[in-house]
């Protein structure tokens, strides 16, 4: 194939036009390695980011990065392919439980539910009576999109669909993919998730015996500004306003509208899905804190009324919440007299601190560290971090000790084909521990410091997180041994209960505005201490 390049732009764009290239995972930073090209005729000389990305021996073989590379002349260049490592993609949610005891979550999780987590087609129990009526629950994710159909009344689980998000190809965390918007790919990032989203109602469509009352959308502010198609170049620079914070309705025809004759909408037509419903977009608390923070405290009933000193009570629904045999969430009385810590990990990470009167959130950026970088996944990481500190291989500077610094830990899969765990990879974990842990310390100054009684952990990352690996690495305090439980997709469940309960008029635009107005957001950028914390937790060790 003949391409025809400018020599002013690097040689990404030129792949991803002609359909060679899956994308550019981290947005042109260099950061994911995913992008490398061979030049076999014509390379140009490498950058000072691929000289440190890349290995002394690769640069001479005509190794670089798309996305940083410019060709000068006439080149002949060879695509290398990097094979990703599928990402589990959780929809289990696990009940809240009064006592926890804890070393490893792992163990804390069945072979069954960690199975069933994993990306699925097929339908986990599919109602065959008539005249159901269904809810769509969207967890509308940075890097995963996970949609189930749900009964309305019973909650019970009829179909489930997954998908890594095709957005992805503009690049793994929001930021990258807020500029490609900002570049004029606006359009192009919606119809790539809503292909997504009717990908699963077309497989849903297939196991519906009834009608679709609505769906809800819980994801973090950027997705759900990108979803809706509006401008999200205010979420990427100061004073980070989003242009819609509030639940927003619309129906589905609006959400879809010009992708009528795409092939995954004809699909869904063509087994009788009409898009006649109402779509309902969790609201977020700030531009950090979106949807999908929100639609978790709702599904476990920290986003509750009891804010009010004076006993008064906004909206309808009230109460915390405990999973029912059916998997629905049940509210129930809260004692207001346990700290509860919500930990969300992913691209971002999202945390809220609640002591049944108060509640303060806020987010920072933990990057590709806890999702992975295509060869060894978040939890992973963590873990053999942990174990490298144990053995002496690693020191709490976060230093592999030779060979090790040089090479690399040789991590293999059994194929023979194993792959290396670098310093660069530490040190990008050391970061994004350093700044969730930080986060974790302020949260808890800025209540006054209380006995922290419980910890959620919500999402993938933290469904098969190995809480005393977390703990070896300071990611968690040594304290929280004991009190941390995994609470699954809550993003997902809440989305389900936030439906549900609109749909049914328990829940109004109104009494959501009111809860998550008294929600406290604290920009972590603007707080002096910030920084020296985020010193202190670099280091690799258990505090």
């Amino acid at each position: 194939m003949i391409l025809t390049q400018e020599s002013t732009v690097t040689l990404m764009p030129v792949l991803l036009r002609n359909g060679l290239m899956d994308g550019s995972f981290c947005g042109g930073r260099g950061d994911c390695g995913r992008c490398v090209v061979q030049f076999l005729e014509g390379a140009p000389f490498p950058t000072g980011l691929e000289r440190s990305r890349l290995e002394p021996e690769e640069l001479r073989q005509g190794y670089r990065l798309a996305c940083v590379t410019r060709p000068k002349t006439d080149c002949t260049i060879r695509i290398v392919r990097s094979e990703e490592k599928e990402t589990p993609i959780v929809t289990e949610i696990n009940p809240l439980s009064e006592n926890i005891d804890l070393n490893s979550q792992k163990s804390n999780l069945s072979v069954n539910q960690k199975s069933s987590a994993m990306k699925s087609s097929s339908p986990e129990n599919a109602d065959k009576e008539k005249n159901v009526r269904y809810i769509i629950a969207v967890d509308l994710g940075t890097t995963t999109i996970a949609m189930q159909l749900r009964d309305a009344e019973t909650g019970s689980v009829a179909d489930t669909y997954c998908e890594m998000n095709p957005q992805r190809k503009y690049g793994t965390d929001v930021l990258a993919r807020i500029q490609a918007s900002v570049e004029g790919q606006g359009e192009e990032l919606r119809r790539l998730v809503c292909g997504a989203v009717l990908r699963g109602l077309g497989q849903f469509a297939k196991n519906l015996h009834g009608e679709i009352l609505c769906m809800c959308v819980a994801g973090n502010t950027a997705m759900e500004h990108l979803l809706l198609g509006y401008e999200a170049a205010s979420l990427g620079r100061a004073p980070f306003m989003p242009v819609e914070k509030g639940l927003q309705k619309i129906t589905a025809a609006r959400l879809f509208a010009g992708m009528e004759n795409s092939e995954e909408s004809l699909c869904v037509r063509g087994i009788g899905t009409d898009f006649d419903f109402p779509v309902y977009i969790a609201p977020c608390i700030s531009a950090f804190v979106g949807g999908d923070i929100v639609a978790g405290l709702y599904a476990l009933g920290l986003l509750s009324p009891w804010h009010s000193e004076s006993g008064g009570t906004p909206g309808k629904a009230e109460g915390t919440a405990e999973l029912s045999n059916d998997g629905c969430y049940e509210r129930m009385p809260m004692s207001g007299k346990q700290t509860v810590l919500f930990i969300d990990l992913g691209t971002n990470g999202e945390m809220a601190i609640t002591d049944g009167r108060r509640m303060i959130v806020t987010a920072t950026a933990a990057g590709p560290a806890f999702e992975g970088d295509g060869t060894v996944i978040g939890t992973d990481r963590i873990a053999l971090t942990a174990r490298l500190l144990q053995r002496g291989i690693l020191d709490e500077t976060g230093l592999l000790e030779e060979p090790y610094f040089t090479e690399g830990v040789r991590l293999e899969n059994g194929k023979g084909d194993g792959c290396y765990f670098k310093q660069e990879n530490i040190r990008s974990l050391q970061m994004a521990k350093a700044a969730v842990r930080a986060g974790v310390e302020i949260l808890w100054e800025e209540m006054g410091r209380p006995e922290i009684g419980k910890v959620c952990l919500a999402g993938g990352f933290g469904y098969y997180l190995d809480v005393e690996a977390a703990v070896t690495i300071g990611l968690l305090p040594a304290y929280m041994r004991g009190r941390v439980q995994a609470v699954g997709n809550t993003s997902l469940a809440g989305a389900y209960e936030l439906g549900r309960d609109l749909s049914a008029d328990r829940m109004d635009d109104a009494g959501l505005e009111e809860r998550t107005a008294l929600a406290e957001s604290i920009n972590l950028a603007e707080l002096e201490r910030f920084e020296g914390l985020y010193l202190k937790y670099m280091s690799l060790e258990e505090n």
